[in-house]
């Protein structure tokens, strides 16, 4: 009889161990599986979160002064330069026509989106780098605005890191490609955007007022 007893506890204690043992296996399993989607799903988020930044900051910043060329006979701005580079620790930014874009507003008196899309609208090599030079070049164009790289770049389009370009803008040529009603250029107190759009990241938008004086053929929009 006790041979008996003994014999049952033995086989309860295997029987016993074997459910142990099951559950530690299936425990471990879960465990895999949960460490695995969370390590997938923390991946996952930091892609997001990049994405998200990279979407949200913009990747150009205005380098310095925006100058304008002044009209002083009929007291105008005809043509602004914007001087633009890549912002701190920003990826090289593809400004080749039809992938970036710039838009143009000016308060009550015009307004035009896709206007960067000839592929002569990217200057890569000017025979100057002065105001005058770069506003006629701009008169050439299609409806007025081109960006110029600036000495130094390697001859592509794409702005990187040590390069610079000018957005250059020439009104009363912009004028009339979009029919304005007055295809002239800029008044004192007028106020204009220009919005350069990369193909990723947020847009650099560049806004400035026009001064009361313009006794200067060359003025600091700042």
């Amino acid at each position: 009889m006790k041979m008996r007893t003994r014999l049952l506890r033995g086989i309860v204690g295997i029987e016993a161990a074997i459910v142990l043992i099951a559950f530690v296996v299936v425990a471990a399993a879960l465990a895999f599986v949960a460490l695995n989607m969370g390590f997938y799903t923390t991946q996952r988020s930091k892609e997001v979160m990049a994405q998200g930044l990279a979407q949200a900051s913009s990747s150009l910043e205005v380098d310095g002064t925006v100058l304008a060329k002044v009209d002083t006979t009929n007291q105008e701005v005809t043509c602004v330069i914007i001087p633009v580079r890549l912002s701190a620790g920003q990826k090289d930014v593809d400004l080749t026509p039809g992938k970036a874009d710039i838009a143009v507003w000016v308060i009550n008196k015009m307004a035009g989106t896709n206007l960067y899309s000839d592929k002569n609208q990217a200057v890569t090599s000017v025979e100057g780098y002065d105001i005058n030079t770069l506003c006629n070049h701009a008169s050439g164009a299609s409806n007025g605005v081109i960006v110029v790289w600036g000495p130094g770049n390697n001859g592509d389009t794409v702005l990187q890191p040590g390069e610079k370009v000018l957005v250059v803008i020439h009104f009363p040529t912009l004028a009339t490609a979009l029919s304005a009603p007055t295809a002239a250029g800029l008044k004192p107190y007028d106020v204009f955007k220009v919005e350069i759009k990369p193909p990723i990241g947020a847009a650099l938008t560049v806004e400035r007022t026009v001064p009361a004086s313009l006794a200067y053929s060359v003025i600091d929009l700042g």
